[in-house]
């Protein structure tokens, strides 16, 4: 694989403070997506902490009920792999925070099994999950670990909002973390902002954590950047890999701060910061707390209507490359969006009509931003046709397509390179490449 290089600088955020997780939220129906079929029926009584699906892969958490009400539904789709659970709350507000106690010693094992049993452990897409981490780091001893503190979208300073809010859990929790995986580099990533590593420095003092100040260009929180830029002797991360793999585990500030929470409060939160990024120009992030399932429209007003109203209009994540907010097929086609369960970044778009893609004008510049050094637009026109020797270079070239996004952004012709790319590499299954080496 060919040197990574820096992604673009686009005009960062101010970080927000957010407070304290609260203790209650308003009642909402709650409707979570299980992988497994559930362990419950319509009509049953349900209670916060309650195992609603526990699939028998080790590397997928359980589903946790996050309240005490009655399933009202389950619907079965994506040909039964997957299950939509409705609980409706039995009372008028919700309380967050489940009482128990965390594992008594950091034993891998022992924190396996507690965190799988209170899953889903999810803040950013499914193959970073710690579950799957912690299920691989069983076999594959981590002499690494990295929180991830950099801003996924430089301009939506979401991950930086959290360091500066709760400086000391995000230390705590990533310390906690590393004894119970035995690594031996802890690393803390936090943007070149004075106003969040003089708080954050503070706590890493404390710990005799090292903390590694960045210029936060995008993408560099992306895994395969992270990896080769900050792991001893550069280490590759392809499409959908586990980084223990390379003997490296990656969690982002959230989960370290669950876990210093539950570690001193003897309480975990199941309620989650969910940020609103805005399209106007400089306009901070709306910080909120909601449960996973909840109604998108608790969250603000604008998000009310159904998965139909609000296409292209919200996505989970940032807008270059997050995903759009969907529903699973119904009968009755009246379910509404809820706050997913694997990000803490909703991007609230612009309603203008999108320019018409117009003829490639060989520019050249999809392949000067490209962070891993490939030929978008090459590899784009190769997704349009079907031979088998154009498939064997798609497979060997896509994995190492860390769906960044900014192939499209910066095309002057409008084309939606990385919508293609990842198409394609849906369609061919690709997750991994052939080799190591195969750039």
């Amino acid at each position: 694989m060919a040197k990574l290089r820096g992604g673009m600088e686009f005009q960062h955020g101010r970080p927000i403070h957010l407070p304290s997780p609260p203790k209650v939220l308003p009642a909402q129906p709650i409707r979570l997506t299980c992988s497994v079929r559930p362990e419950v029926a319509a009509g049953q009584p349900v209670e916060p902490g309650q195992v609603l699906a526990a699939p028998t892969d080790p590397a997928l958490a359980c589903t946790v009920c996050p309240v005490d009400g009655k399933i009202k539904q389950i619907d079965a789709w994506n040909d039964g792999r997957r299950y939509d659970v409705t609980i409706d709350p039995s009372g008028r507000t919700i309380t967050t925070t489940l009482p128990t106690e965390t594992p008594r010693t950091r034993t891998l094992e022992n924190w396996y099994t507690a965190l799988r049993r209170l899953g889903p452990w999810l803040d950013g897409p499914e193959h970073l999950s710690l579950i799957r981490q912690l299920a691989a780091a069983q076999h594959r001893r981590p002499d690494t670990l990295i929180c991830i503190g950099l801003d996924t979208f430089p301009p939506y300073p979401d991950s930086s909002s959290l360091l500066l809010s709760f400086p000391d859990d995000t230390v705590l929790g990533t310390q906690i973390l590393a004894d119970v995986v035995g690594a031996e580099n802890v690393i803390m990533l936090a943007p070149a902002s004075a106003v969040v590593t003089g708080r954050v420095r503070s706590s890493c003092k404390n710990f005799r954590m090292p903390l590694a100040v960045v210029r936060n260009v995008y993408p560099s929180a992306d895994p395969t950047m992270v990896a080769w830029l900050h792991t001893p002797g550069r280490r590759y991360l392809h499409r959908s890999a586990n980084p223990v793999d390379q003997r490296v585990v990656l969690i982002r500030p959230w989960t370290a701060i669950r876990l210093a929470r539950w570690f001193t409060q003897r309480e975990l939160d199941l309620s989650r910061p969910m940020m609103l990024a805005w399209p106007e120009p400089g306009a901070p992030l709306t910080p909120t707390y909601a449960l996973a399932g909840q109604p998108l429209a608790s969250l603000h007003g604008t998000l009310g209507g159904s998965a139909a109203a609000l296409a292209g209009r919200v996505v989970a994540g940032n807008p270059m490359t997050g995903r759009p907010i969907v529903t699973p097929p119904s009968d009755d086609q009246g379910l509404d969006p809820v706050v997913p369960a694997d990000e803490l970044l909703l991007s609230v778009l612009g309603t203008a009509a999108a320019h018409k893609p117009e003829p490639c004008i060989h520019c050249g510049w999809c392949a000067q931003v490209c962070p891993t050094q490939l030929q978008p637009i090459h590899l784009a026109e190769l997704c349009h046709t079907t031979t088998t020797r154009h498939d064997a270079h798609l497979k060997r070239h896509l994995p190492w397509c860390i769906d960044c996004g900014l192939c499209s952004h910066v095309c002057p012709s409008n084309l939606p390179l990385a919508q293609t790319l990842r198409a394609a590499a849906q369609q061919l299954e690709i997750t991994s490449p052939p080799e190591a080496a195969a750039k």
